[in-house]
């Protein structure tokens, strides 16, 4: 018979774990001392699964996912540098369902617009939804494998995308115990809130009612210099134009909050019709898709406004309108 002998991280699921009674959130420190050790690969499996599964239950606290974030970024950090100033960070780890990632046209219209953005994902096998690394991949763009393709995708064009695991193999592991346990877990929170390549804003879609307020009394722990959260689009950062939607900030240590309404404008939904061809038709200008004008107008709108300083809806929406109107058309034929 084997001993096993318990390690460092053996605290922290008993702290989680006691009970009812016993059971406590985790500091600041303890999670960040926790989220180390996962990231240095000193936990069992065994006990990511009980970690990241007794939190779900009762949902991570803001406390917890500060912690869970400055350990990530501070192991982010010890790696090379990009050494190139990053406008914008855009997480995409949802997926969509019934409708194509049109916030990825949203990002591309920045881009061409002289902003450097990158956006990172992870992408599951054997679900119903289209993830963005294969809508960028429909349009003919490519998939960036370490800091070095990103700094020349950058310099290129302005726009770059990474997967998960090649920003870290630790987190798409982590990312990936949802495959054995079949709930995600909060490191969803973590990936969202880490900014790997420290972007001076950042922008956030959620999904769960509640989660935008962590986020925004998270990013204010940090002392994030400027954040656009909302509940977005299947939980991507896309505004719903058939909703109403709230737009949470955090900028320039100070939070706010504003609800837009939903699209007035005509925009009927093709759930059927998923062919990425309606992302380059609608770049193009050759086809206007409904859905996709008003989804593209308003995300567009929700973060120029964050990025440029302009508060009032119909601001950002004259504002989405002037950098969409001179986006290069053929641009997207020109980037590969």
């Amino acid at each position: 018979m084997t001993i096993k002998i318990s390690n460092d991280f053996t605290q922290y699921v008993k702290i989680l774990g006691r009970g009812k009674k016993g059971a406590r959130s985790l500091t600041v420190e303890e999670a960040e001392h926790a989220m180390s050790l996962m990231l240095c690969g000193k936990a069992a499996p065994e006990q990511l699964g009980a970690f990241w599964m007794l939190i779900r239950i009762r949902e991570e606290t803001v406390e917890e996912t500060v912690g869970f974030t400055k350990a990530t970024r501070q192991h982010l950090a010890e790696k090379d540098a990009l050494n190139v100033k990053v406008d914008l960070d855009w997480p995409s780890y949802a997926g969509k369902r019934n409708e194509l990632p049109w916030f990825l046209l949203a990002a591309l219209a920045l881009a061409n617009n002289g902003l450097n953005v990158v956006m990172h994902g992870h992408a599951f096998s054997g679900e119903e939804r289209i993830y963005v690394d294969e809508a960028i991949k429909g349009l003919g763009l490519p998939i960036c494998h370490s800091r070095v393709e990103i700094k020349q995708r950058l310099h290129q064009t302005g726009f770059a995308y990474i997967s998960l695991e090649n920003i870290e193999p630790a987190l798409g592991e982590l990312m990936d115990l949802k495959y054995m346990l079949g709930l995600r877990s909060p490191v969803n929170t973590v990936v969202r809130m880490m900014n790997p390549f420290a972007a001076d804003h950042s922008v956030h879609g959620v999904f769960h009612r509640g989660y935008d307020d962590l986020h925004v009394a998270a990013c204010e722990q940090l002392n994030d210099p400027s954040v656009l959260v909302f509940r977005g689009g299947n939980g991507e950062a896309e505004v719903n134009p058939e909703r109403d939607v709230t737009l949470l900030k955090w900028q320039g240590g100070v939070a706010s909050q504003i609800s837009w309404p939903k699209a007035e404008k005509e925009h009927k939904r093709l759930k059927h019709n998923l062919d990425l061809s309606r992302l380059t038709d609608h770049w193009s200008g050759e086809q206007v898709d409904q859905f996709g004008e008003q989804a593209v107008r308003q995300t567009l709108a929700s973060v120029a406004g964050l990025i440029y300083g302009v508060a009032s809806h119909d601001e950002c929406l004259i504002l989405a309108d002037e950098i969409w109107f001179k986006r290069n058309k053929g641009w997207l034929s020109q980037t590969t």
